[in-house]
C-alpha cells in the first residue's frame, strides 16, 4: 500500500512537470507570452515560440519582444509562449531529439520542475530590474491604437513610459510603407514612451518638421524606428532613449536639407544600420545631415537578409550629405569592422546605388578613428 502511494505520487508529479514544460522545449525557460511582452535574457541564445509541444525556433541576442513576426512563419495565438535555452544551440537538433528528450525527462521530472520553478520565480521577480538593465524602462501600461496618433504642432506629449502601438499594418516587418505609430507635426515633442515591439511597432515615429524625441524606447523595431521627413532647416532631435533589434535600420532620413541630431542613445541586439540617407527617393537630393554624440551600439551591426556584417552610417556624398560623429562606441569594434561611415552615390528611383567604401576625415564623413571606440 505504501509502495503504491509513493509510486502514484511520483507519477502525478512527473505528469504535472511534463505538462508544465509542454509550452517550452526541454531545457528552455519560459519568459513571455506571444503578445509583444519582453522576454528578458542576456547573450545570444536559441529561442522558441509555441505551445503544447509544438515550436518554431530562432536565435536572438539579449532581451527581445515575444511576438510571432520575430520567428519563422507560424500561426500561434497570443496563448503561445516564448522561451530560451541555456546557451545558443541549433533548433534542428532540438527538434529531432524532442521525442526522446520528452521520454527521458520523466526520470528527472522532479528536479527539473524545481529548477524551472526557481528560474521562473527569478525571472518574474527581476523583470522590472532586468528591463532597466536592458535599457528599456518597465512599461506602466499598454495601448494599441487603431491608427496613427498625430501630435499637433508645438505640442508636448508625455506618456509616462506607457507602451504604445498601432494595429498591425502588414504581414511582415520587412514590408515597406507601413504607417507610423506617431506622426509629429512641426515643433512637436514626444517623450517618455515605449514603442511597441514587432508588427504593432509598425514604422515607429515620423517627423514632419522640427521635432524632439526625448526618452523614446523602441522595444523591438519593426520597419524603422524613426523617419525624418522635414525639409530645409528642420531638425529631428533625439535625446536619450534606445532601440532594440532593428533588423533594417534605426533612423531613416528622407527630408532634404534637414538634420537628425542624436545624443545619449543606445541600441541593443543586432541592428541592420544606425542611420541612412535615402538612397533612391523620388526627386532625391540633399543635403541631409547627421550629428551624433555619445551613442552606444551594444550589439552587432548585421545585415540579416544577407547574413553579413553591415555598416553603421550611409550617406550620399554626391548630394552633399554630412555625418558628424563623436564618442561612438560599438561592441567589439576594430577599425574597419564594422564600417562606420560609408559614402555612397545617391540615385533616383529605379537606378542602382553604389557604395564607395568607408571614409574618415572627409567633407562628408566628419569623424576620425579616435571618435569610434570598442566596448
Amino acid at each position: 500500500m505504501k509502495f503504491r502511494f509513493i509510486t502514484g505520487a511520483l507519477l502525478a508529479l512527473a505528469a504535472v512537470s511534463v505538462h508544465a514544460a509542454s509550452d517550452a522545449p526541454t531545457g528552455y525557460t519560459k519568459c513571455a507570452q506571444n503578445t509583444g511582452a519582453i522576454c528578458t535574457m542576456t547573450g545570444s541564445r536559441s529561442v522558441a515560440l509555441g505551445k503544447s509541444g509544438s515550436f518554431v525556433y530562432a536565435t536572438k541576442t539579449d532581451s527581445f519582444a515575444c511576438i510571432g513576426s520575430a520567428f519563422p512563419s507560424n500561426s500561434y495565438t497570443t496563448s503561445a509562449w516564448c522561451s530560451y535555452a541555456g546557451s545558443t544551440s541549433a533548433a534542428s537538433s532540438i527538434a529531432a531529439s524532442s521525442a526522446a528528450a520528452s521520454a527521458a525527462a520523466s526520470s528527472k521530472a522532479a528536479s527539473s520542475a524545481a529548477a524551472s520553478s526557481k528560474a521562473a520565480s527569478s525571472v518574474a521577480a527581476s523583470s522590472k530590474a532586468a528591463s532597466s538593465t536592458a535599457g528599456i524602462p518597465a512599461a506602466t501600461g499598454t495601448v494599441i491604437n487603431p491608427t496613427t496618433v498625430t501630435i499637433p504642432a508645438n505640442t508636448t506629449k508625455d506618456y509616462g513610459f506607457q507602451r504604445i502601438g498601432i494595429s498591425a499594418q502588414a504581414a511582415s516587418c520587412d514590408d515597406e510603407g507601413q504607417k507610423p505609430v506617431f506622426l509629429l507635426e512641426d515643433g512637436a515633442v514626444l517623450k517618455n514612451v515605449i514603442i511597441h515591439g514587432g508588427l504593432n511597432g509598425s514604422d515607429g515615429v515620423h517627423c514632419k518638421g522640427n521635432c524632439t524625441l526625448e526618452n523614446v524606447h523602441w522595444e523591438d523595431v519593426c520597419e524603422d524606428a524613426a523617419t525624418m521627413l522635414g525639409g530645409s532647416g528642420k531638425v529631428m532631435s533625439v535625446v536619450g532613449g534606445s532601440a532594440s533589434h532593428a533588423s533594417d535600420k534605426v533612423f531613416q532620413h528622407n527630408g532634404k536639407g534637414s538634420t537628425v541630431k542624436v545624443r545619449d542613445f543606445n541600441t541593443y541586439g543586432d541592428i541592420g544600420r544606425f542611420w541612412m540617407s535615402c538612397g533612391n527617393c523620388s526627386d532625391n537630393g540633399g543635403p541631409r545631415k547627421l550629428d551624433i554624440d555619445r551613442v552606444n551600439i551594444t550589439g552587432r551591426i548585421w545585415d540579416s537578409a544577407k547574413n553579413v556584417q553591415a555598416y553603421a552610417i550611409r550617406l550620399n556624398y554626391n548630394y552633399g550629405d554630412k555625418a558628424t560623429v563623436r564618442n561612438l562606441k560599438i561592441k567589439n569594434y576594430v577599425k574597419g569592422s564594422p564600417k562606420v561611415c560609408v559614402q555612397a552615390v545617391g540615385v533616383q528611383p529605379g537606378e542602382a546605388q553604389t557604395n564607395n567604401g568607408e571614409f574618415f576625415n572627409t567633407a562628408y564623413c566628419d569623424l576620425s578613428p579616435a571618435d569610434v571606440t570598442a566596448y
